[in-house]
């Protein structure tokens, strides 16, 4: 996995670019509703139905997120760690945390 100069955008395992601020913002949503149903996530951020679902598959793959049964999605505690990590490295490097409206 490769961050590029811009800072915000990496290569996944499978080659698609995926942009670090669109992460966070999935993290929000999920730190702040808990449990959400892919419609609601995809509304909820701003992002296409399309978009998001690549999302959730690579956060999935990395055990960020996971499903229930009936196609939930919720944040795992590694995910809401890695979220934390983001914000205090945002912090320290570049001295403030702004995230894109959504």
């Amino acid at each position: 996995m490769t961050v590029s100069s811009e800072g915000k955008r990496e290569k996944s395992d499978r080659g698609q670019k995926l942009d670090l601020y669109v992460i966070a913002r999935i993290i929000i949503v999920l730190k702040e509703k808990g449990s959400v149903n892919r419609t609601g996530l995809a509304t909820s951020t701003g992002l296409a139905y399309d978009k998001l679902a690549k999302y959730i598959a690579w956060m999935n793959d990395k055990k960020l997120v996971s499903a229930n049964a009936e196609g939930n999605i919720s944040l795992t505690e590694e995910g809401a760690k890695s979220y934390d990590q983001l914000v205090d490295w945002i912090i320290r490097y570049i001295g403030r945390v702004r995230f894109p409206k959504i």
